[in-house]
């Protein structure tokens, strides 16, 4: 496990409240955090390599789209999401039509 992901993942033990947890999703992968307060870039960048986070997913807190400085609550529901349909693209950058 790679430290920024420890780091992310590390509870605060003084606190039976759990202060600060934020539930952040991508596909399969699922997780709690106390990352309150951190921004959803400063999240995305840390967990984009644990989580295999694709860099076009789009960040829905609460399950709207939200920009990358949003700050993270406590409560939170983090969620990177690919559109449904999307495809790819071919060799030279462009999107393949559906």
């Amino acid at each position: 496990m790679s430290a920024q992901l420890k780091d992310l993942t590390r509870m605060n033990q003084a606190s039976p409240a759990r202060s600060g947890m934020v539930k952040v999703s991508y596909g399969v992968h699922n997780l709690e955090a106390a990352i309150a307060g951190k921004s959803v870039s400063e999240v995305r960048q840390s967990l984009k390599e644990p989580l295999n986070i694709d860099p076009r997913a789009l960040a829905l807190v609460n399950s709207r789209d939200v920009a990358a400085s949003y700050i993270l609550q406590q409560g939170d529901q983090l969620e990177f999401v690919r559109l449904a349909g999307e495809k790819g693209r071919d060799r030279r950058g462009r999107r393949f039509s559906l």
